[in-house]
């Protein structure tokens, strides 16, 4: 029964580790009640009763303009923003530019990513600092760094939304992961590390909070909650506590040897059942006009944000559906990983052989290919007789290709997964 309840917290996204519990922390952060209520109540209850060192390095920037990360994500439609490294952020690059340049000038100042994001916080409906517009803006700026040199003028007054002397630096755990997302205190955080500082003591709430990134991923319809990786993401909070299961680079290094060997540079690339979109973004890099087609359409905003995949690449809905509505031929390269077992298992609207004569019809010049095999612990049974043999049987007996290669086998048979892949790559060859 308690496993069962589980199971059903992580689905409802209210679990801990669920995509909805980051919104329920920040909903009870965000009450409208008085602030000196709210602060005596963080305080007292909130908030560990002790400092905590941390090292710059493990900082997320966090809450802007009187909202919470996770708001300021949503009103500007930047989903990273709370994965953001604190010392790759705006703060801290603001204080930078000041050392480059003895005289900043408004241009400079607002051409920055600090001047963009006080008029982002003003454009989102909110001030910075007490700033509705760019002389605003340029006002705090120019505080910030004449504090940062020692300029400031002594008792000067706090701005709207500033901090008093004796508050402390706050921040948040982010859940899964070794990092801590600011609440309050960037601009002091980036005045010591500016100053020389690797950390500092700061004050750290109970409550985990996790990121827009997290939440995601979290709601994609094949991870079921778990803190598991299909294609790589280069995101900070999922370091550590999040595994990479499916390597990729293994197997594009093995698609960029053999379209070199075979003379193909550039083209239509089609990749089925896309995933984040990961190998659209790598083949799109190296001069494709690259596309994926996804089943889960949460994987559009995800491709967007992590790889900055423009409008439009990735297509949602069945893959069937899509390869049957499309010329023959119409993609000169196409890569298709993991998805026939599926439908071997029957869990496919058509056919195995019916989905590989699609692939084929789809191809111009050659298909990358994988499926799951019976040396999987997972499919031992009932994937059995489905060796790197039979598949590329399977192959020759259900296509047109004039040649199919065997590449050899991925690297993803590691922990906790070391019992299952290796899944061969072929290549399926149509000379021209």
């Amino acid at each position: 029964m308690r496993r069962k309840s589980r199971a059903v917290l992580r689905k409802s996204g209210l679990a801990p580790s669920g995509p909805v519990y980051g919104r329920l922390v920040d909903a009870g952060r965000s009450l409208p009640i008085p602030a000196a209520a709210r602060v005596a109540v963080s305080t007292a209850v909130l908030r560990r009763p002790w400092k905590v060192p941390v090292r710059f390095d493990k900082l997320l920037v966090g809450a802007q303009g009187g909202w919470t990360a996770r708001e300021f994500a949503d009103r500007t439609g930047d989903m990273l923003w709370p994965s953001t490294p604190f010392l790759d952020g705006p703060h801290v690059g603001l204080l930078r530019l000041a050392d480059e340049h003895a005289d900043l000038t408004d241009e400079q100042i607002l051409g920055s990513a600090y001047g963009r994001l006080g008029l982002r916080c003003i454009e989102a409906g909110g001030t910075y600092f007490g700033g509705a517009d760019e002389a605003g803006v340029l006002a705090a700026a120019r505080a910030f760094v004449a504090r940062y040199r020692g300029e400031e003028a002594p008792g000067a007054a706090p701005r709207p939304q500033q901090s008093g002397p004796q508050d402390p630096v706050l921040v948040a755990p982010v859940r899964g992961s070794d990092r801590f997302q600011i609440l309050d205190g960037h601009h002091r955080l980036a005045i010591a590390a500016m100053s020389g500082a690797d950390g500092a003591s700061v004050v750290a709430k109970w409550l985990p909070v996790t990121t827009p990134l997290q939440d995601l991923l979290l709601k994609m319809s094949w991870l079921d909650g778990t803190h598991e990786l299909y294609q790589p993401i280069d995101a900070p909070e999922l370091e550590t506590g999040w595994t990479t299961v499916r390597q990729c680079t293994d197997r594009l290094a093995k698609m960029d040897a053999f379209l070199a060997e075979r003379g193909v540079s550039g083209g239509r690339y089609l990749d089925v059942a896309s995933c984040y979109g990961w190998f659209v973004s790598q083949l799109a890099g190296r001069g494709f006009e690259a596309e994926g087609i996804e089943r889960d359409p949460l994987a559009v905003p995800l491709g967007k944000a992590v790889y900055g995949l423009p409008d439009g690449v990735i297509s949602t809905g069945d893959a069937v559906e899509f390869l049957g509505g499309h010329d023959e031929g119409r993609w000169d390269v196409v890569s298709c990983f993991s998805l026939l077992h599926h439908f071997v298992l029957g869990r496919g609207s058509v056919s195995a052989e019916e989905l590989i004569r699609l692939l084929d019809r789809a191809t111009g010049r050659v298909l990358f290919f994988d499926t799951g095999q019976d040396n999987e612990k997972w499919f031992a049974e009932s994937l059995r007789g489905w060796d790197p043999a039979r598949v590329e049987r399977f192959l020759r007996e259900n296509t047109g290709f004039d040649e199919i290669v065997d590449l050899g086998p991925d690297e993803d048979a590691r922990p906790p997964y070391e019992d299952n892949y290796r899944r061969h790559l072929f290549a399926c060859v149509r000379k021209a």
